[in-house]
């Protein structure tokens, strides 16, 4: 996907695109786009991605925080807080 400018002009070139096409052939675009989207929006995750996508998160935050709690543990041993 692009962004800024070079994507607007991609925009625009696919609106003149669509405006200059024949009915028929602009007909069967607008079916194939359809298909595609009730794929896209029929394709929802299920449990397993869920479930994958919460520990990925988990192992990229987890480290962090372990850290953060042993230096806790550490300066309040040391200085007896």
């Amino acid at each position: 996907m692009r962004f800024g400018r070079d994507a607007m002009v991609e925009k625009d070139l696919e609106r003149i695109r669509r405006a200059n096409m024949p009915p028929e052939k602009l007909a069967a675009l607008e079916a194939k786009e359809a298909s595609e989207r009730e794929a896209f929006l029929k394709d929802k995750p299920d449990a397993k991605d869920i479930f994958a996508m919460i520990l990925a998160v988990l192992s990229l935050v987890a480290p962090y925080v372990l850290v953060f709690v042993g230096l806790l543990l550490v300066f309040g041993w040391i200085f007896g807080i």
